[in-house]
């Protein structure tokens, strides 16, 4: 099968030869730059391309929203003085918003539902759709999968508005944060309808990538029953021209989303990337569940990225991906082979090519190859 076939017949719950496998979260440079066969200083001149052909000399089958390394200049230090991935802040959230009242005050001041409305411009968001997708042709014949370009409206304001207020405002304010969050859902609704309209037109994959981190390892960031009367709503209403299109939506969130998961599936979500099991999720439970519409649900995992992956032997690195396979195999199929969630500068080099190649020999064994 090519890669494309795989992908649309693992996505779409037809017979597939083995697991798709996703790259496009590897935000290790030692691996891109020992896979692209470059030096240090030639990848960083082109990191993208070089980055396209680690995947392709790995044997990925699809790449998802490229998350890159940052230069060591640009990177904070984390445990034992090695890089993180996590960017240098130049500004403080609590500098921006420094009270409960100045963020209540910012997020009253948005546009209204009339006003998004009246400014919506379908073509732009056609277009725009379509030229995300064609941006990284040089992908092929690897499956490009643009990720958080649309689908929801966005929850994680706290990273710009700051953790403590802005979720305090949502229990002093929560008229004020629906009104909000009724905007963005709007905003996201008319986008939808147009990405929808070029998938169809277009013969795209009827695939969208999207999802905002509402969880710590322990649960919801807030009360579900807050998300249930202020967010959840719009989420569902901005999801419709998906749901009512056949677009298959697979939704990322860190954390635990075990508590609200049957919420976001009756909004009309198929699927989940970001498994993180060491915190409450299970590839196992969630290979049971079925989608809004009785479908098994599309899963993209889950290798973990906080104990496998960067503590883990390769032989641990064949254990974990054999274990995910085999759960894909059980259920027959609607599984993509990938990390729990990026897969930062402290995992070893050999476990993550470990991760492609035996995700790609044993995935032929479990399935039988298609036969």
């Amino acid at each position: 099968m090519t890669q494309y076939e795989r992908v649309r017949a693992a996505l779409l719950g037809g017979p597939t030869d083995r697991p798709p496998v996703i790259g496009g979260w590897v935000c290790q440079e030692d691996f891109l730059v020992t896979m692209s066969h470059v030096t240090r200083d030639e990848f960083w001149e082109n990191p993208y391309a070089h980055a396209t052909t680690a995947y392709k000399n790995a044997g990925a089958d699809a790449l998802v929203q490229f998350v890159l390394p940052k230069r060591e200049t640009e990177a904070t230090q984390g445990e034992y003085g090695r890089p993180t991935n996590f960017g240098k802040q130049e500004e403080r959230a609590e500098d921006r918003f420094p009270t409960l009242e100045s963020v209540i005050e910012w997020v009253r001041k948005q546009p209204t539902i009339d006003e998004v409305r009246r400014t919506f411009d379908a073509k732009k968001a056609y277009d725009g759709y379509l030229s995300v997708v064609h941006e990284r042709e040089d992908i092929a014949p690897m499956v490009w999968i643009p990720g958080h370009v649309c689908g929801c409206p966005p929850f994680m304001w706290y990273s710009y508005l700051g953790y403590e207020n802005y979720f305090a405002g949502m229990m002093e304010a929560p008229e004020v944060f629906e009104r909000f969050f009724a905007m963005e859902g709007e905003q996201r609704r008319l986008q939808n309808a147009e990405v929808a309209r070029a998938i169809r037109e277009n013969g795209l994959l009827p695939l969208l990538y999207f999802g905002e981190d509402i969880c710590y390892s322990s649960g919801p960031m807030c009360s579900p029953r807050l998300l249930r009367e202020i967010y959840f709503p719009h989420l569902a209403r901005a999801m419709e021209p998906l749901v009512e299109a056949g677009i298959i939506s697979v939704w990322h969130s860190d954390g635990n989303i075990m508590p609200i998961i049957d919420d976001l599936i009756r909004c009309g979500v198929d699927g989940f990337q970001g498994l993180e099991e060491d915190h409450g999720m299970s590839l196992e439970t969630l290979a049971g569940m079925t989608n809004w519409n009785g479908v098994p649900l599309v899963l993209w995992g889950s290798v973990s990225v906080t104990s496998t992956l960067p503590h883990g032997s390769v032989e641990d690195v064949r254990k974990d991906v054999k274990r995910c396979i085999d759960i894909g195999a059980r259920r027959g199929g609607r599984l993509f082979l990938a990390p729990s969630s990026s897969v930062g500068p402290e995992v070893p080099t050999e476990n993550i090519v470990e991760f492609f190649r035996f995700g790609r020999e044993y995935g032929l064994e479990a399935y039988g190859g298609g036969r």
